[in-house]
């Protein structure tokens, strides 16, 4: 399954690091530099140096071994960057991010500039503290906030929103919402006979920059106002949604959270570590069955639904947990190897 969706934009690389049957992890990447983002820091070797030295921003559920072994890996792939690399995750993360780093010694050159803002999200509150490695990361010093949810971050117009989930340990799901967008109809366009070319590129640039309506531009050698062109000849995509959730129980106290978080997301990566038949396990390790995932994905009207985090007890069974939810909600893929 190709990771890119139909109309993604200035996304250049969307893949589940390890598929659907390894350990949960989802890689983002946009057009420029220190802007890619990872949500779970489990085993990531599927990702190369310069991937990860490109993260702007990493997102853990949680800290089981499978979700966060791999923090090593990518603060080694950032060591040397003058920068500052956010990491979000729920409560006991800047405790346990700053155990990981001083576990190791350094040669502390000048260069290693880079800084570790780590925030930690609890009910109501939101905890954050800056590890700095040109100060040979002393001890961090905590500041806390009141957190009305769900929103917790935000870069160049990308959000990012949390919600606490159902866990045997505290456990987040988080949404990306990507900004709207403004794009050229090119139906209308060659409906009114008007001619290609870079006018198009200049209006689409100046509408996104927003820049005043009554801008004259050349077209086909007559001018018109920015505004009018835009009225009739562009039209305004609503912003992306994926949602990635993992490692919660479908439960009444997870469930109303979900539902707002997911909500008519074009994507949802969701948990279906169990099949039907497992559901009394599913209730009792605090995980969803490929059938839950699926109700969720059709409350939620999602576009598409991917399932992830397959137990291994499936191993060679798994299409079985993909047949289980499309019966369902049949827009349900999976990356099966």
């Amino acid at each position: 399954m190709d990771g890119l969706m139909p109309g993604d934009r200035d996304c250049s690389e969307l893949r589940l690091v390890n598929g659907s049957t390894g350990d949960p992890g989802l890689f983002i990447d946009y057009t420029g530099k220190d802007d890619a983002l990872l949500f779970d820091a489990g085993e990531n070797g599927n990702l190369d140096t310069k991937r990860l030295g490109d993260l702007e921003a990493v997102f853990i559920t949680h800290h089981h071994v499978d979700h966060f072994m791999g923090l090593d890996r990518i603060v080694r792939a950032n060591l040397d960057r003058d920068k500052a690399l956010h990491v979000y995750g729920p409560v006991g993360t800047i405790t346990k991010v700053y155990d990981r780093i001083k576990s190791y010694e350094y040669p502390f050159f000048p260069f290693q500039k880079i800084v570790l803002k780590v925030h930690e999200i609890l009910d109501g509150r939101l905890r954050s503290a800056m590890l700095e490695c040109s100060r040979k990361f002393p001890p961090p010093e905590i500041e806390e906030n009141d957190w009305e949810g769900p929103l917790i971050y935000e870069y160049r117009a990308l959000r990012i929103e949390a919600v606490l989930v159902d866990h045997t340990v505290p456990c987040l799901a988080y949404a990306l919402v990507e900004p709207e967008s403004i794009e050229p109809d090119a139906a209308r366009i060659s409906a009114a006979s008007m001619p290609n070319g870079p006018w198009i590129g200049r209006v689409t640039k100046l509408l996104r920059s927003s820049a005043p309506q009554e801008t004259s531009i050349a077209v086909g050698g007559q001018k018109h106002p920015l505004g009018w062109l835009r009225e009739q000849f562009f039209t305004t995509i609503p912003g992306r949604r994926i949602a990635y959730v993992t490692d919660t129980a479908w439960s009444d106290q997870a469930r109303p959270g979900l539902l707002r978080l997911a909500h008519g997301a074009r994507r949802l990566y969701c948990d279906s570590f169990y099949a039907r038949a497992h559901e009394s396990l599913a209730q009792k390790h605090r995980h969803m069955t490929s059938v839950q995932a699926a109700e969720f994905a059709k409350l939620a009207e999602v576009d598409e639904l991917v399932l992830i985090h397959f137990s291994g007890r499936y191993q060679g069974r798994y299409q079985t947990l993909l047949d289980e939810a499309k019966a369902l909600f049949p827009n349900t893929h999976a990356e099966i190897d």
